[in-house]
């Protein structure tokens, strides 16, 4: 997991955290933690409210032009019950690339509900079968002025070491992308050859 964290991702940021630029700063009233559980599984949830409506928040996730003007520069998504989320971090990224990451659409509500899995992950992201049995669930809430806040669950770690370790990992890879995904409204979208540009000259 030496590769810089997206995901999901966002699973997921696990999705979409998986490879972000550099060490986030905090995004506008966040808050995470760990959501304690009757079993042996471990809930690790974070949030953030983003200045826009849930509508425009629910597009930047299930639309491929929405996805790639924040989480990574190449999106296809295919939206339906599953369908899937494919996103590469290179330029010219392509559909069925072996380094991208594909992501499941377990299921949905519209504008309140979005579930995913990580079908394929990139080579030396941690065990198959530890990744594998996380989801990432996204919660979309209304907050005030037309604000939303996401909420975003990722459920199935376990008490073993390598759980502990993707824990940590998407802590701050999913800081990252709510950071990221804040900005998207606040700055507008990413330019991603100028991401790819200032980390090439550091």
């Amino acid at each position: 997991m030496s590769k810089p964290a997206t995901g999901i991702a966002m699973a997921v940021f696990l999705v979409c955290g998986c490879q972000s630029m550099s060490t986030p700063e905090a995004a506008p009233l966040t808050a995470s933690g760990i959501v304690e559980t009757n079993d042996d599984i471990e809930i690790l949830q974070q949030q953030v409210i983003i200045d826009a409506s849930i509508s425009d928040v629910w597009d930047a996730f299930t639309t491929s032009e929405g996805y790639a003007a924040w989480a990574s520069p190449f999106a296809h998504i295919e939206f339906g019950v599953e369908g899937f989320i494919e996103s590469s971090y290179e330029l010219d990224g392509e559909l069925g690339r072996d380094g991208n990451i594909r992501l499941r659409i377990l299921a949905y509500i519209p504008e309140r509900l979005l579930v995913l899995k990580t079908d394929k992950a990139p080579a030396g992201f941690g065990s198959e079968e530890t990744w594998k049995r996380l989801v990432s669930v996204f919660e979309f809430l209304p907050s005030n002025d037309d604000r939303t806040r996401l909420i975003v669950s990722g459920i199935g770690y376990g008490d073993d070491e390598e759980s502990e370790q993707l824990k940590a990992f998407f802590v701050q890879g999913n800081a990252w992308s709510l950071k990221a995904l804040n900005d998207r409204f606040e700055n507008g979208p990413t330019d991603w050859p100028a991401v790819f540009e200032a980390r090439s000259a550091e």
